[in-house]
């Protein structure tokens, strides 16, 4: 093995019990405060200015031990800091990405796209992808407090509830249907409904007075499918409208607004922003805590209970493997010692893979309504026990390559919603400023190439339709797309990202093809949890977001009634 400090670009830090030096919670709060201009400070359960009654000069106390540590303040880690909050525990959450929530980028849901590639992304690339003509991929994830919560474009997806029925035989355990369906419950209501219990996202439905969604509706029919309610829970068979966790005057409902705005005026939650994790702290078999470098000091934090990785598909494999956990052989040949041989760490990555169908329009298209987004049509290449293979999105603005006037082009978004093709994250180096080699695998295998094909085919035969004859003006640009050849190359030239990463710390029921338990906990190490979108073990057919939240919430529950019964079960 390897003799080397894992982390030599770190050597002239000093490690120490100094203050954070991060932007305390008076700062914190004056950001989010601001988003009361215009919002409905109300309906974002927004702080009174009482709560800004801070540590002296806005710092957070130099308190180093804690309940909780939540490394991760994304969707997950925002709903939990929550839920374990107010329990009474206390609990620190720590973002890498900054607290800037105030702006009107991740404010406002119009403006959803600037957020991409700006400073409020992570903008990792992919290793090239073979079947995407050796293109690297631009992997956008939200590098602020919300995560990619605040900077995704807020489409609202409950999901199929055949998605749940494989992870429930995937996992086992908590994971079942019946309590899937009570976490999204008790994560989401409509907007204007009663404001009763835990903090909720808040959901609205807006696109329907626009004429693309009508014409959508309408074209979906043409191909057969039926209209159904998105989010119901029933299976996703035909074609709905879409929601969005938005309200009504255009602000975004997420994560950082819905759980955790109102959390912050509980005294017990703590939350430090731009500080870096660089490992966890393993005595023995336990997890203890973390490492982070905040203002060029490296802080040891410790968690008397948990210490909670919710720092996504990316990230939390990364944390795990720099800190000695995950497969031997990629651990030993970084000179890092292993502290717990996991295969499966890094492994299982998944997205989804789009295209952007641009149409020129017949006539003046009305300007978007919320984010524009006006309906989702699922269709099936498979067996009818599986969730469908995929899923096109109807848009109401251009979304692709014609640089067209307002109101003069609409687009269509064909995914492959259940890619069978599986990726891989690995280390760069020992360095955690190192992005990891990220390789999703993209059209790997050959049922993926198919119906990818299949779903370009029926997104053309939407754009084809009676229903949408009054727009269509022509597809832009009007590639050849007869043959399977032409359209595999067609896909190869233009496919890209779902930005939906999911399954690199797979829960399951073996640790030998899983990374955590049907409990959260990884495997052979006690205090240590993985709870984002990294633990999915199957992608669902839909934009992630929701689902993400849901296993959050499952997550949320199983921790709140372990510690009411102040023990923890034994590892399954």
């Amino acid at each position: 093995m390897k003799n080397r400090n894992p982390f030599p670009s770190l050597d002239p830090l000093v490690e120490g019990a100094a203050g954070f030096g991060a932007s305390g919670r008076r700062d914190f709060l004056s950001r989010l405060l601001a988003l009361g201009a215009g919002a409905g400070a109300a309906s974002l359960g927004l702080l009174p200015a009482a709560t800004l009654a801070g540590e002296p000069g806005g710092r957070p106390s130099h308190r180093q031990d804690y309940d909780y540590v939540i490394v991760g303040a994304g969707s997950s880690g925002c709903l939990l800091a929550d839920r374990l909050s107010a329990t009474g525990a206390s609990v620190l959450l720590i973002e890498a990405g900054s607290h800037r929530i105030d702006q009107p980028k991740i404010r406002e849901v119009a403006l959803w796209l600037q957020n991409i590639g700006s400073d409020t992304d992570w903008a990792r690339q992919s290793t090239p992808q073979a079947q995407l003509d050796s293109r690297q991929q631009a992997l956008a994830a939200g590098k602020v407090v919300g995560g990619s919560g605040s900077i995704n474009a807020m489409i609202w997806l409950r999901g199929d509830p055949r998605d749940l029925a494989q992870w429930q035989r995937h996992v086992g355990g908590p994971w079942s249907v019946e309590a899937l369906h009570r976490a999204y419950d008790d994560m989401a209501r409509p907007v204007g409904s009663p404001s009763q219990g835990p903090s909720r996202i808040r959901v609205g439905r807006y696109a329907d007075p626009h004429p693309l969604t009508a014409a959508y509706l309408g074209a979906s029919a043409d191909t057969g499918l039926r209209t159904i309610e998105l989010n119901a829970g029933r299976p996703l068979d035909g074609a709905g409208v879409t929601e969005v966790n938005a309200t009504a005057d255009g602000y975004r409902v997420g994560p950082a607004q819905a759980f955790l705005v109102p959390a912050l005026a509980r005294r017990n939650l703590s939350v430090l922003s731009d500080a870096l994790i660089t490992n966890l702290i393993i005595q023995g078999n336990r997890c203890q805590g973390v490492r982070v470098l905040v203002d060029n000091a490296l802080v040891q934090i410790r968690a008397s209970r948990e210490t909670i990785l919710c720092a996504g598909t990316c990230e939390s494999p990364k944390l795990l493997m720099l800190s000695g956990i995950g497969p031997l052989d990629e651990l030993r040949a970084q000179g890092i010692p292993v502290r717990q041989h996991l295969p499966a760490v890094g492994r299982n990555l998944q997205d989804h893979l789009l295209l952007s169908l641009q149409y020129r329009s017949r006539v003046f298209v009305p300007p978007q309504l919320s984010n524009g987004v006006s309906t989702m049509s699922y269709y099936s290449n498979g067996p009818a026990h599986l969730a469908p293979d995929v899923q096109v999105a109807g848009m109401q603005y251009p979304f692709g390559p014609l640089q067209a006037p307002a109101g003069g082009s609409y687009t269509l978004i064909p995914f492959l919603a259940k890619p069978r093709s599986r990726g891989r994250a690995r280390l760069a180096g020992t360095d955690p400023r190192q992005n990891m080699l990220l390789d999703p695998g993209y059209l790997g295998e050959r049922i993926d190439r198919d119906n990818m094909v299949f779903a370009l085919e029926r997104g053309l035969a939407l754009g084809a339709s009676r229903a949408l004859a009054g727009f269509n003006g022509g597809l832009y640009p009007a590639d050849p797309l007869r043959t399977y050849a032409e359209k595999l190359a067609f896909i190869a030239r233009n496919a890209g990202p779902g930005l939906h990463y999911t399954g690199t710390c797979s829960a399951g029921r073996d640790p030998a093809r899983s990374v955590v338990d049907a409990r959260f906990r990884v495997w052979g190490v006690d205090g240590l949890r993985v709870v984002d979108a990294s633990v999915i073990p199957e992608m669902p057919a839909v934009n992630i977001h929701a689902s993400v939240l849901s296993v959050a919430q499952l997550a949320a529950r199983v921790l709140v009634e372990e510690r009411r019964s102040h023990h923890h079960p034994a590892m399954a």
